[in-house]
C-alpha cells in the first residue's frame, strides 16, 4: 500500500494482545496481496490482465468490487473504481515512490473511456462481466477496508486504533482520555485541528502529496471520473469522519472531487455513506467545515 501502518491497543486488556496485533497486521498484508494494482499476481491484477469479457474472481474481490460499484451508484459516479486507465494515462502506472518527477504518458489511442456502468458483478458466483479495457483500481477503497477488517481483530480490547497512512479507525476508548485524539494538518504540514473519535473513522483525500509533471502539465492522482482528468474542484483536501474507514475513504474522495460543502452528515448521500462530519481546505487556504465536524473538534 506504500504507506505506514500503526496499530495501538490502549490498554491491552487480557487475552493475547501480541497475537491479536500480529493477526491484525496479517489482514492488512492480505489486502495488499489480494487487491494491489501493482502486484501482477494479485486478485485485482489478474482481473485487469484477463482479456476475456467474463472473468471469475475470488469471493473477496467479488465482495469488495461489489461494494465499490454500490458506492459509485450512491455517489452518482463521483466515486468510480473504473479509473485505472485514466491513472495510467497521466503516468501513475507504478507505485508512487517509483513515479519519476516527470512522466510522458498518454491516453489510449482508441479514445474510448469506460465507467462503473460498464461493469456487471454477480457476487454470488464471483463473475465479473466487462469490456476489455475497463480497468479497476481499488486502492483507497481497499485501504479503508483493510483498516476496518484489521481493527476487527483488536475488538476484544478496551481501546484500539488502526492507522493506515491517515485512514484511521478507532474502537472503544483509551484508558487515559474520554476519546481518541487525532491531529489533523492543513495539507501543508501545519496543525489544523485535533479531532475526538470514539468508535468512528476518519480519512483524508488530498491533491497535495501525490503530484508530478506529465508531458509538461501538473497532475495529481485524484481522478474525476466524469472527465477522466485530475480533479479540479479548487479543493486542496477533504477530510471526513464516518462510521467506517471504508466509508470515510470513499466520502473524502467524493468531497474533494465535488468540492466544498458537497456532502455533509445531513445530506442524503452523506447519510448513505455514514458521514458524521466533513471539512475542506481550498487551494486558497480557506478552511470550511460542517456542524458535525466542528462537534468532533477537541477544544
Amino acid at each position: 500500500m506504500n504507506t505506514d501502518c500503526l496499530m495501538l491497543l490502549h490498554p491491552a486488556s487480557g487475552g493475547d494482545p501480541e497475537g491479536d496485533l500480529r493477526r491484525a497486521e496479517a489482514r492488512v498484508r492480505e489486502y495488499e496481496r489480494r487487491f494491489s494494482r501493482f502486484l501482477p499476481n494479485s486478485d485485482l491484477g489478474q482481473l485487469n490482465d484477463d482479456c476475456h469479457e467474463h472473468v471469475y474472481v475470488s469471493n473477496e474481490l467479488a465482495a469488495l468490487l461489489s461494494r465499490g460499484l454500490l458506492y459509485a451508484r450512491l455517489t452518482g459516479g463521483a466515486f468510480d473504481p473504473v479509473v485505472l486507465a485514466e491513472m495510467r494515462a497521466i503516468g501513475y502506472d507504478r507505485s508512487f515512490d517509483e513515479v519519476p518527477p516527470e512522466t510522458h504518458a498518454w491516453p489510449s489511442s482508441t479514445g474510448q473511456r469506460f465507467r462503473w456502468t460498464d461493469i456487471w458483478m454477480d457476487e454470488r458466483c464471483g463473475l465479473v462481466s466487462r469490456p476489455y479495457g475497463a480497468l479497476v483500481d481499488l486502492g483507497g477503497l481497499a485501504k479503508g477496508a483493510a483498516a476496518d477488517v484489521s481493527l476487527s481483530e483488536l475488538a476484544r480490547h478496551a481501546g484500539a486504533l488502526v492507522d493506515l497512512g491517515g485512514d484511521i479507525r478507532t474502537a472503544g476508548l483509551p484508558d487515559d482520555a474520554p476519546s481518541w485524539l487525532v491531529a489533523m494538518d492543513d495539507g501543508r504540514g501545519r496543525s489544523r485541528d485535533t479531532m475526538r473519535l470514539a468508535d468512528a473513522a476518519i480519512a483524508t483525500s488530498s491533491i497535495q502529496k501525490r503530484r508530478w509533471i506529465n508531458n509538461g502539465r501538473k497532475v495529481h492522482h485524484v481522478i474525476d471520473p466524469r472527465t477522466g482528468l485530475p480533479a479540479s474542484s479548487k479543493v486542496l483536501q477533504c477530510s471526513v469522519i464516518a462510521d467506517t474507514t471504508e466509508q470515510a475513504e470513499v466520502a473524502a474522495k467524493v468531497g474533494l472531487i465535488n468540492g466544498s460543502y458537497s456532502l455533509s452528515e445531513v445530506h442524503t448521500m452523506g447519510r448513505a455513506l455514514g458521514v458524521r462530519g466533513a471539512a475542506w481546505i481550498t487551494t486558497d487556504g480557506v478552511y470550511l467545515a460542517t456542524e458535525g465536524w466542528v462537534g468532533h473538534v477537541f477544544t
